[in-house]
């Protein structure tokens, strides 16, 4: 027993003594850590100025005219106080600076959970980190956040801290501070908010774009009534009172502090990412960002659709969005964050993503390849063409120039879902583990793909099938000083032969497919349309227009709604896309596609192509032009009718080719005659059947008139039977 009694006695004193020294060692990094940290009162006044942070058009053009006001907190009402404390800090008037009873509780949910998702910041805490310190989450950080806390509630008063506060943090759509964005919202200060109003401010500070009071209203609601009921709970509204808000509907009223409002949380988030702080502190920091946005040609593109499509049957959303391919950087984006962020349906606009592209990749097809469209059932799913009919044996050019259907899940199942799904994640097509069914082929998602992620993948066929995510931020500068420059890097996604026989495939769209409202466009143009039809119904939920020039992408939407079948990616979009060409290229044409040297054109024979089956041929009144990857040239020929057939290729500034079909048993003269002048320019045996023969004349001089042709001698008999000849003058 004494035993026991003097071991539990060892063992309480070993853990005393390490607890001491836990603490001693704590106390001592704490110090290290904090000694020379000083509160700023510099950088809290400065939350009293109007934002210093100022954000540009590529052109120079200031986008966020200073429109922030500071109001003093004793114009803000005790209601919009609470609303306030009452989302971030109960206890604000009791404690300190720290909460430690939050934080106790915090620590305990976090071990119950396994993670670091609980906070325990206090409003005192929070306007220290957004004026004193960065966004790291590091031990460092924090503890020197507590030390600055305790300066910060010993040299201000509560009131000056909740004031400091409320006029210094992000409220989303570019407001800055409580009165900027009680103006914009509800077009009144921040004086005379009203009691669901002050709950719904407070509630968006948490997460601005989460919560966005115009384009998210539904889970601005839902926080807005959580923010409520902690004010009842807290007991500073009453049960009645909290009834009566939740009961109002969100009633804004809307003022533009800045045409541009809606682009600022992407820029902003952008900035914030790229620097590691938060949006608040970005308020304070001094920094001019250039952006590759382009606010002349935003407005007439804006101006179009205001003028030519507002009336479009049913009022359907329009979105539209402009990239420079060169860049990746975003020149123009049209429509509100709802419907350019929400996931949609991408209807047909996602088959040269999911399957056109994998399929030439992998070598399952060329353009060239024949599909046939016939009635078909992959386990019960039966897919049917927009037109209700089947065409029989197609092209896979002429599959994708006219959206069919079948043969593009025929396709999809050719190459298989795993291997296509994983080739679009390589240029920003995310999808979810119910996608894993056939109809995806056709754009049949389970959630959808949002429109800046479609934009950017057609990016990628524009730029020989390299990725990268589009942008906003060009430049950020400091004081003169430049502190980021944006660098064009990109990953390869695909060949550079894949991405422009896609091109390829889809100029033809432009010029004799579903989008060939563009046939007259007078400079290379690839484009791709794309429709989402109302099941059981004639009607149409969504409609896309995709198109690409050497220089920029254009993506045109139009939806959300219940549409007719009149408007469909044909009709709308197309013709947005159409006149946003027009406004992007009224003084100077883009280039043409360049075709790379991994891609070459053959000429295939009509009459076996007419059967079906793909053979190359050198008998030009017997042939189509195909473009093929060279690691994917049909290894057919066409076999030779005669055996005296020759063709002579004749190019400016090059020496003639005389190209013939050679068979086993014969030997071969090229002869050349000239004013009956008679030579020989090779003998050729040896030769295995059906070998293509290429010959170069170099000897031949420009403006000659020469005649080929072939000496065949039969090695049985020594007959020489001659050739058709050529003639012909030589550039």
């Amino acid at each position: 027993m004494k035993k026991i009694k003097k071991f539990i006695k060892i063992l309480t004193l070993s853990f005393a003594v390490i607890a001491v020294v836990g603490i001693v060692s704590g106390v001592g990094f704490y110090f290290a850590v904090t000694h020379s940290v000083k509160l700023d009162k510099e950088k809290l006044e400065a939350t009293k100025n109007v934002t210093s942070l100022q954000i540009y058009d590529s052109n120079g053009i200031l986008l966020n005219p200073a429109k922030d006001t500071y109001l003093p907190i004793n114009k803000i009402s005790n209601t919009t106080k609470n609303a306030f404390i009452c989302a971030e800090d109960k206890r604000f008037y009791n404690h300190s600076g720290i909460d430690y009873i939050r934080v106790c509780g915090a620590m305990v949910s976090n071990l119950k959970s396994r993670s670091f998702s609980q906070g325990a910041s206090t409003i005192s805490q929070q306007l220290i980190k957004n004026t004193q310190l960065s966004s790291e989450k590091t031990i460092n950080r924090k503890l020197k956040e507590f030390k600055l806390t305790k300066q910060l509630e010993k040299q201000f008063s509560k009131d000056e801290i909740l004031e400091m506060y409320l006029n210094n943090i992000y409220f989303g759509n570019g407001c800055y501070g409580i009165e900027t964005a009680s103006m914009h919202y509800f077009g009144k200060s921040a004086e005379n908010l009203t009691l669901p109003e002050s709950a719904l401010l407070a509630g968006t500070i948490n997460a601005p774009s989460f919560y966005d009071i115009q384009n998210k209203q539904d889970k601005a609601l839902s926080r807005r009534n959580l923010i409520l009921d902690l004010m009842k709970e807290y007991g500073k509204i009453s049960e009645q009172d909290c009834e009566k808000a939740k009961a109002e509907p969100i009633m804004l009223n809307i003022t533009n502090l800045s045409n541009n409002y809606y682009i600022f949380d992407e820029i902003i988030e952008e900035a914030c990412d790229i620097l590691n702080v938060s949006e608040t502190q970005l308020k304070n920091s001094n920094l001019t960002i250039q952006t590759y946005y382009d606010l002349e040609l935003q407005s007439k593109i804006n101006s179009v659709i205001k003028n030519n499509y507002n009336n479009i049957e049913s009022s359907p959303k329009i979105a539209s969005i402009v990239i420079d391919n060169e860049t990746n950087g975003i020149l123009s984006i049209i429509g509100n964050k709802s419907v350019l962020e929400t996931k949609k349906q991408p209807g047909s606009v996602i088959k040269p993503i999911l399957v056109y592209a994998p399929a030439i990749e992998n070598k399952v097809i060329s353009p060239a390849t024949k599909i046939l469209d016939e009635k078909i059932n992959f386990s019960g799913y039966s897919p049917e063409n927009a037109d209700k009919k089947f065409h029989g044996f197609v092209s896979a050019r002429d599959a994708l120039k006219n959206s069919l259907n079948i043969p593009a899940v025929k396709l999809l199942n050719e190459v298989g879902i795993n291997n296509a799904q994983n080739f679009a994640n390589k240029i920003g097509i995310e999808f979810t583990k119910q996608d894993n069914n056939l109809a995806i082929a056709l754009g049949g998602f389970t959630e959808g793909v949002n429109l800046k992620s479609l934009a950017d993948s057609y990016c990628t066929f524009a730029n020989e099938g390299n990725y990268s995510k589009s942008k906003f931020i060009n430049k950020i500068s400091k004081n003169n000083r430049l502190i980021y420059k944006d660098s064009i890097t990109r990953k390869p996604a695909m060949s550079d032969s894949t991405a422009y026989l896609i091109t390829n495939m889809l100029q033809s769209t432009a010029k004799s497919g579903t989008a060939k409202r563009l046939k007259n466009i007078e400079y290379d143009l690839a484009s791709k349309t794309g429709t989402v039809g109302l099941s059981s119904s004639s009607k149409n939920s969504d409609s896309y227009n995709i198109s690409y020039t050497s220089n920029h992408t254009i993506l045109s939407y139009v939806g959300g709604t219940i549409m007719p079948e009149s408007v469909n990616g044909a009709t709308y979009p197309t013709m947005i896309t159409k006149d946003t060409l027009s406004i992007l290229y009224e003084n100077e044409k883009p280039s043409k596609f360049i075709m790379p040297s991994s891609v070459e054109i053959k000429q295939i024979s009509k009459d076996e192509y007419d059967k079906n089956i793909i053979k190359i041929t050198l008998d030009e009144s017997d042939s189509l032009s195909e473009y093929f990857a060279k690691n994917n040239i049909p290894k057919e020929y066409t076999q030779q009718q005669e055996t005296n057939t020759i063709q002579v290729f004749n190019f400016e500034n090059k020496k003639p080719i005389i190209s013939f079909f050679t068979k086993t048993g014969y030997s071969y003269n090229i002869m050349r005659v000239q004013e009956n002048e008679y030579k020989k320019l090779s003998s050729i045996d040896n030769i295995s059947n059906n070998e293509i023969i290429k010959f170069e004349d170099k000897t031949a001089k420009t403006n000659n008139i020469y005649t080929y042709y072939i000496e065949i001698c039969e090695k049985s008999s020594g007959k020489i039977v001659k050739s058709n000849q050529i003639k012909l003058r030589v550039f």
